[in-house]
């Protein structure tokens, strides 16, 4: 027996057990009475049984015709709520965006664009996973995040598509204890006479930093280590040593009596926030329609 049946004619089978009758199955199909007996014809010469019993007031099922429309209607059925599904997702009236990200990243640059978007998409379920830059870049490749956004720069990697979207400056803070050299600024080559203030040597910022360093001849040997730049703000507003920051993210709490930046020389070159996805990877509608707020 030949398997390779075209859906239609189970769904035309379908719809005239439903109905009852030829005429009443074809007006609902939108076509011809003489079509739809002809697509049962069909169906039973390639099931190899008759399916239907024909009489004067309609048709009736037969035994084996009773067993496959049961099973049809639910495969049917399926493959309606398939359908709807996916149109609810092409539509993003449900959907899942699951986004990996540092906290500086999250609290300072990504929070007004997840508003917005859940505002204007309030059905899509949002994910956020908080981890540095290398950590985020390993949730993408294993899959478990669709979208990263990662301080820059990075090594080439092929698999990788990364788009750059933000261009930001790192720069030098302390508090009050440090205003004379907020007056005067300082060679990044004298920067290890000061207690230090840093990252920890994982995060994608502290190695940009290390490496801004070495090229001057120096090397960062921080007091302190964490993982939190908000934290090391607010050492440094206590006076317990120098710290590194983004000037686009820490303009309001550079306030000038507490904490002040103070001039480097040479100055940090500026980098960028970049948006990186898996290269030949299609993103669902909901994560391509988060991404593209900011191509």
């Amino acid at each position: 027996m030949d398997r390779d049946i075209p859906l239609d004619l189970y769904k035309i089978f379908c719809v005239v057990v439903k109905s009852g009758n030829m005429s009443s199955a074809a007006k609902e199909l939108f076509i011809s009475q003489p079509a739809v007996s002809m697509s049962i014809r069909q169906l039973e010469t390639r099931m190899g049984a008759p399916l239907l019993v024909r009489t004067t007031k309609g048709v009736r099922t037969t035994p084996e015709g009773s067993v496959l429309y049961e099973y049809l209607e639910q495969a049917l059925t399926l493959i309606k709520t398939a359908e709807n599904k996916y149109l609810e997702m092409v539509n993003l009236k449900t959907g899942e965006i699951k986004i990996g990200a540092s906290d500086t990243v999250i609290a300072n640059l990504l929070m007004p664009y997840l508003e917005k978007y859940n505002t204007q998409n309030p059905k899509i379920n949002i994910k956020v996973t908080n981890k540095t830059t290398y950590e985020s870049l390993k949730l993408l490749k294993s899959g478990i995040v669709d979208l990263c956004f990662i301080n820059l720069p990075i090594q080439k990697d092929n698999d990788l598509e990364i788009v750059p979207f933000k261009t930001v400056q790192d720069c030098l803070i302390g508090g009050s204890n440090y205003l004379d050299i907020a007056k005067s600024g300082i060679k990044i080559k004298n920067i290890d006479k000061y207690p230090l203030l840093l990252l920890e040597d994982l995060s994608n910022s502290r190695r940009f930093l290390d490496a801004f360093a070495q090229k001057n001849g120096v090397v960062l040997k921080p007091i302190i280590e964490l993982g939190s730049s908000d934290l090391l703000l607010s050492f440094a507003k206590i006076n317990l040593g120098l710290t590194f920051a983004i000037r686009e993210f820490t303009k309001n709490q550079i306030d000038n009596e507490y904490l002040f930046e103070i001039p480097v020389s040479p100055p940090l070159p500026k980098r960028s926030i970049g948006l990186v996805k898996l290269k030949n990877v299609a993103l669902s509608h909901a994560a391509k329609s988060f991404a593209d707020m900011f191509l």
